[in-house]
């Protein structure tokens, strides 16, 4: 059986969802090589490790799920029977995924990965492998989790530094979102030992008997009372909700619930400028360069090929501006790294010296490049 056909019989899926991979993991030292599954359900981001070190191995991984809204796009709920509901503040960063894995010799080894690569790197626009090793200075426990609770588990690293959407006025900071059994069952946090690492707000709980489509409203209404629009088109307050359903057959099913501003981005009313920005920005996450068939496949989880087909001259003009975003990214903190002065220790002085670069009307904007990507 060849390696790409024993990955589909692992994880159940056809040829087209899988990318094969090959890569130094940055925390053991060993060659890591397999095949990462595209597919859009519970097997998104998930492994199938075939050699460590160039031996052969056998080892299915299951990583952080695809969330879905409990509605279709008619606007029609379908909540499974519930026992109950808890719900919990949805961060916006980027995913960082502990798992363990096992060498030929059998000795286990507890690694990192983002959404769609199966280690932690530091790409181009994006030190993740830094700033995670940075959490784990400030809580060493994490590495301990995985053997203690038994399972893999997922977080966000989110805040200024690594700013997305929503801006954080925290600098960098991670909160444990939940733990994945083997199978693929979902731990929400109150049935893991966290050993003090942060998790996020816990926002109610239901149980069975209320009513849990009148609560997404009331839970939607109150996230939208905390956002508020920034200078830079990007967003404070709270980005959604996760609701964490636990079924009458002892299930558990993850939702997503955002507030009506952050939800017209992504989703509603198909296919728009915003939400092709934001998901460039997530494929810069793994990638260093825009690429449209990259792009596009990401795309594809939300939208059909025929919209996208049908979008694709706005597309074309969002990778420009998401390229010219970033290209005046690097300006600044090139300028800013020139002057040798630290903004924290005099902000007069550095914003005196760019004001004589950049126009009056981007200093705003280049405050903001600077607090949220130089060293400050």
């Amino acid at each position: 059986m060849t390696d790409v056909n024993k990955a589909m019989e692992l994880l159940e899926v056809a040829q087209k969802w899988l990318e094969p991979f090959d890569v130094k993991d940055p925390f053991s030292k060993l060659r890591l090589e397999g095949y990462l599954s595209l597919k859009p359900d519970y097997r998104y981001g998930a492994l199938v490790l075939l050699k460590v070190e160039g031996e052969a191995t056998s080892q299915r991984i299951l990583a952080t799920p695809k969330l879905y809204y409990p509605f279709d796009r008619t606007g029609a709920f379908h909540f499974p029977s519930v026992k109950q509901i808890d719900i919990y503040e949805k961060i916006d960063g980027t995913n960082i995924f502990a798992y363990q894995f096992k060498d030929t010799l059998g000795k286990s080894h507890v690694t990192y990965k983002l959404r769609l690569h199966p280690v932690l790197r530091n790409g181009k626009w994006g030190s993740f492998l830094d700033m995670w090793n940075e959490m784990l200075i400030r809580y060493p426990q994490i590495s301990q989790l995985p053997v203690l609770n038994g399972c893999s588990l997922s977080f966000e690293l989110y805040g200024a530094r690594n700013s997305h959407l929503m801006v954080y006025d925290t600098p960098l900071d991670c909160a444990l979102l939940f733990g994945l059994d083997s199978d693929g069952r979902c731990r929400s946090i109150d049935e893991i030992d966290r050993l003090g690492v942060p998790a996020p707000t816990h926002l109610g709980r239901l149980t069975a008997g209320e009513d849990p489509v009148a609560a997404y409203g009331r839970i939607r209404e109150k996230l939208q009372a905390t956002i508020q629009t920034q200078d830079d088109d990007k967003l404070s307050g709270h980005e959604g909700a996760v609701w964490y359903v636990t079924t009458a057959n002892m299930e558990r099913v993850l939702f997503k619930c955002k507030p009506e501003s952050v939800e017209a981005i992504h989703w509603k009313g198909g296919i728009n400028k915003a939400a092709v920005m934001a998901t460039c920005w997530n494929l810069l996450e793994t990638e260093d360069f825009l690429e449209y068939g990259k792009l596009e496949r990401l795309l594809l989880e939300e939208y059909s090929q025929t919209d996208i087909d049908a979008f694709r001259e706005h597309i074309d003009d969002c990778m420009a501006n998401v390229n010219e975003e970033l290209n005046f990214r690097n300006l600044v903190l090139e300028a800013y790294d020139k002057i040798g002065i630290k903004l924290a220790s005099d902000k007069a002085a550095v914003m005196r010296k760019l004001a004589s670069q950049f126009p009056k009307a981007l200093m705003k904007k280049v405050f903001a490049l600077i607090s949220r990507y130089g060293d400050i």
